[in-house]
Protein backbone atom coordinates (compact mmCIF):
# COMPACT_ATOMS: atom_id res chain seq x y z
CA UNK A 1 0.00 0.00 0.00
CA UNK A 2 1.75 3.17 -1.10
CA UNK A 3 1.59 6.00 1.21
CA UNK A 4 2.28 9.90 0.71
CA UNK A 5 3.10 12.43 3.57
CA UNK A 6 2.53 16.50 2.95
CA UNK A 7 3.43 19.18 4.51
CA UNK A 8 1.70 22.95 4.92
CA UNK A 9 3.70 25.24 6.76
CA UNK A 10 2.08 27.86 9.15
CA UNK A 11 2.05 30.15 6.06
CA UNK A 12 -0.05 27.78 4.30
CA UNK A 13 -2.34 27.59 6.40
CA UNK A 14 -2.57 30.73 7.11
CA UNK A 15 -2.91 31.54 3.24
CA UNK A 16 -5.97 28.83 3.26
CA UNK A 17 -7.67 30.75 6.32
CA UNK A 18 -7.22 33.60 3.84
CA UNK A 19 -7.99 32.40 0.61
CA UNK A 20 -11.40 33.95 -1.31
CA UNK A 21 -12.65 30.39 -1.23
CA UNK A 22 -12.77 30.19 2.23
CA UNK A 23 -14.28 33.98 2.52
CA UNK A 24 -16.83 32.49 0.59
CA UNK A 25 -17.91 29.43 2.69
CA UNK A 26 -17.96 31.06 5.61
CA UNK A 27 -20.39 34.05 3.84
CA UNK A 28 -22.53 31.04 2.80
CA UNK A 29 -22.71 29.75 6.55
CA UNK A 30 -22.73 33.14 7.79
CA UNK A 31 -25.81 34.35 5.20
CA UNK A 32 -27.74 30.69 6.07
CA UNK A 33 -27.68 31.53 9.93
CA UNK A 34 -29.16 34.78 9.36
CA UNK A 35 -31.96 33.63 7.28
CA UNK A 36 -32.66 30.87 9.90
CA UNK A 37 -33.08 34.03 12.06
CA UNK A 38 -35.29 35.65 9.65
CA UNK A 39 -37.43 32.53 8.87
CA UNK A 40 -38.23 31.98 12.90
CA UNK A 41 -40.49 35.11 12.17
CA UNK A 42 -39.38 37.27 15.56
CA UNK A 43 -41.15 40.38 15.58
CA UNK A 44 -40.33 43.20 17.97
CA UNK A 45 -40.70 46.75 18.89
CA UNK A 46 -44.84 46.43 19.98
CA UNK A 47 -47.13 43.79 21.01
CA UNK A 48 -49.51 42.38 19.34
CA UNK A 49 -49.15 43.68 15.69
CA UNK A 50 -48.91 46.79 17.13
CA UNK A 51 -48.06 50.12 14.83
CA UNK A 52 -43.91 50.19 15.79
CA UNK A 53 -43.69 46.30 15.44
CA UNK A 54 -41.40 45.37 12.86
CA UNK A 55 -39.65 41.87 12.00
CA UNK A 56 -36.40 41.20 13.91
CA UNK A 57 -33.78 43.15 12.16
CA UNK A 58 -30.68 40.73 11.76
CA UNK A 59 -27.29 41.86 9.96
CA UNK A 60 -24.77 39.54 8.81
CA UNK A 61 -21.06 40.22 8.14
CA UNK A 62 -17.99 37.94 7.23
CA UNK A 63 -14.56 39.67 7.64
CA UNK A 64 -11.15 38.48 7.01
CA UNK A 65 -7.89 39.62 9.44
CA UNK A 66 -5.85 36.57 10.20
CA UNK A 67 -8.91 34.30 8.87
CA UNK A 68 -12.32 34.87 7.49
CA UNK A 69 -15.00 34.82 10.15
CA UNK A 70 -18.56 35.42 10.80
CA UNK A 71 -20.91 36.94 12.88
CA UNK A 72 -24.91 37.41 13.13
CA UNK A 73 -26.00 39.86 14.97
CA UNK A 74 -29.74 41.11 15.77
CA UNK A 75 -29.82 44.40 15.21
CA UNK A 76 -31.89 45.63 18.10
CA UNK A 77 -32.21 46.54 21.76
CA UNK A 78 -34.59 43.71 22.66
CA UNK A 79 -31.67 41.06 20.72
CA UNK A 80 -30.65 39.83 24.32
CA UNK A 81 -34.20 38.99 25.42
CA UNK A 82 -35.17 37.39 22.12
CA UNK A 83 -31.98 35.58 22.37
CA UNK A 84 -32.53 34.54 26.30
CA UNK A 85 -36.65 33.46 25.43
CA UNK A 86 -36.41 32.07 21.86
CA UNK A 87 -32.64 30.82 21.36
CA UNK A 88 -33.25 32.56 17.99
CA UNK A 89 -29.47 32.66 17.43
CA UNK A 90 -28.40 29.37 18.78
CA UNK A 91 -31.28 27.92 17.46
CA UNK A 92 -30.63 29.01 13.59
CA UNK A 93 -26.75 28.07 14.30
CA UNK A 94 -27.54 24.52 14.98
CA UNK A 95 -29.95 23.96 12.14
CA UNK A 96 -27.27 25.66 9.70
CA UNK A 97 -25.31 23.00 11.03
CA UNK A 98 -23.00 24.25 13.56
CA UNK A 99 -21.89 23.00 16.59
CA UNK A 100 -23.14 25.42 19.50
CA UNK A 101 -21.28 25.01 22.49
CA UNK A 102 -21.61 26.99 26.30
CA UNK A 103 -18.57 28.37 27.84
Amino acid sequence: MASSKFKIDHGGIAAILKSSEMHALIQSVTDQVAENVREQGIRVGDRDGGPREVDLPVIAKVITTDRAHGSVLIAHPAGIAVQAKHGALTKAASEAGLEVKGD
